[in-house]
């Protein structure tokens, strides 16, 4: 399926990781304008390193496992205004780790969470949803190795996961610095967290929330002020 933002385009037919509603929110609510340098993990089809590219100078690298993912991301950035500001390669986190040489300004990733549910049918839906592809141990360790003194991760998981990240990453001498708390409508209980973690730790951890849809189902004022960077408002739901 093709989906238009208001600077690029990107197909997402044979990626693992969908254009969707957790990309939209994640890649604008991070704000990487001062950012030299970015990693984008598990990238797909390629949006949330595109969404970077829009909002910053940054080179940009970006990483998956699933090959036809990676062919789609690169012929995405090939046609977008950032092709040579973008790198795409296949290969896990812990290997990129090795093998970059880089510390990143920004880490930005939308990873597999869906730790301890039902295994989809699907063997892309396994890769992009499931954490049998890439554990959050795994990704906290080699986004460690990836980050210097001033850089930050930004993600987005389900409350569960998030507060298990949480406390992993303070173990671990990283630190959440920033918190988004998404529900989907105003009556429904809080499904997703966007968390920004830095290696020095925060004097206070900036807190906020959102709800996407209003009780009509179109979406929330909030939604549409956070997002409007990237969104055409004439499709309802990313």
């Amino acid at each position: 399926m093709s989906f238009r933002f208001r600077q690029f385009e990107v197909e997402d037919s044979h990626s693992t990781m969908k254009v969707g509603t957790d990309a939209m929110l994640l890649g604008s609510w991070v704000q990487p304008s001062n950012a030299e340098s970015i990693l984008d993990v598990g990238t797909g089809c390629g949006v949330l390193a595109l969404m970077m590219a829009q909002g910053s100078g940054a080179q940009i690298d970006a990483i998956d496992i699933h090959k036809p993912s990676v062919k789609e991301a690169e012929n995405n950035i090939a046609k977008s205004p950032w092709a040579g500001r973008i790198r795409v390669f296949c290969r896990p986190v812990e290997e990129h780790a090795c093998l970059s040489g880089t510390q990143y300004d920004v880490i930005i990733t939308n990873p597999p969470f869906f730790i301890n549910s039902l295994k989809p049918d699907s063997s892309k839906k396994l890769i992009a949803k499931h954490e049998t592809s890439l554990s959050l141990t795994t990704l906290l360790e080699s986004s460690l190795h990836l980050m210097h003194k001033g850089s930050s991760l930004a993600i987005i998981l389900p409350l569960a996961e998030g507060l298990m990240f949480t406390k992993m990453a303070n173990m671990n001498g990283l630190f959440l610095a920033k918190r988004l708390l998404v529900r989907p409508l105003p009556a429904k209980s809080f499904h997703r967290v966007l968390m920004e973690f830095r290696l020095v730790s925060a004097d206070e951890v900036t807190e906020d929330e959102l709800t996407i849809f209003s009780v009509e189902g179109s979406f929330s004022e909030k939604y549409l002020s956070m997002t409007q960077n990237f969104h055409l408002f004439n499709q309802k739901r990313p």
